[in-house]
């Protein structure tokens, strides 16, 4: 019986498929990116439409409080990413106060798994009419959305269909930072390529490591050392 594949291993496939293979192969937790969770946390705490910039200004604060108790994070980074994240507040509220609509009612991290499928992984919103939403961090393309969040977002629209028994045919990705929420169709040809990097990924979790692409963003990679190391033996045999 195959390994059920995470959405977010598609992801990261997509970005190099050799982060499948070390990923597999890591005995030691991965850093935690202070900023990411903040404002990832941040968004999953809008609960309504009214007094956005105040909601989120009260949830910030709590946050402060909170995260420590859930994550090991330092305090220092925390307050840190605290303060630069209270001065962009007032942006991510007007940006996203005519947008609320398509984000609430909703439900936060929704836990989704497929046998049939072989794919499991927690979605950050479901909106209305069963819409899943996936909440960036970083910056928005300046037109659409990324290929990443695109084949991200067609796997959580397979999940979703499976369950609901229908073709789930739209998607939204939220990019707070600009104040953007992008509402995006979910293509037959993205469902489809899912499955197939899912198919390639079991491959590569069954100990075949795959070649390293030629755009592969290796200079800020955390698996740059081990990565050069087997190549660098590879490469003394072969």
């Amino acid at each position: 019986m195959h390994t059920p594949v995470r959405i977010y291993e598609i992801g990261l496939y997509l970005r190099c498929p050799r982060l499948i293979f070390f990923e597999n192969l890591r005995n030691d937790p991965k850093k935690i990116d202070v900023k990411h969770i903040l404002l990832h946390s941040l968004m999953l705490s809008i609960s309504q439409k009214d007094d956005l910039e105040g909601q989120l200004r009260e949830s910030l604060a709590r946050l402060q409080e909170e995260l420590p108790l859930v994550y090991e994070i330092e305090k220092d980074e925390l307050e840190l990413a605290c303060r630069e994240l209270e001065g962009e507040i007032t942006g991510i509220a007007r940006g996203l106060a005519g947008q609320l609509d398509l984000l609430l009612p909703c439900q936060a991290e929704v836990d989704l798994f497929s046998d049939k499928l072989g794919l499991f992984g927690r979605l950050d919103r479901l909106a209305a009419g069963s819409t899943p939403s996936l909440i960036r961090t970083g910056k928005a393309p300046q037109d659409g959305i990324w290929k990443r969040d695109r084949l991200m977002l067609a796997g959580y629209a397979l999940l979703l269909g499976e369950k609901h028994r229908t073709h789930i045919n739209q998607g939204l990705v939220e990019y707070p930072r600009q104040g953007l929420v992008r509402a995006v169709e979910v293509h037959s040809v993205d469902r489809a390529r899912v499955l197939r990097i899912r198919d390639r990924i079991r491959q590569i979790k069954d100990g075949q490591l795959p070649d390293r692409p030629e755009d592969a963003p290796c200079r800020d990679c955390e698996a740059r050392e081990i990565c050069e190391t087997r190549h660098s033996l590879a490469s003394r045999f072969f």
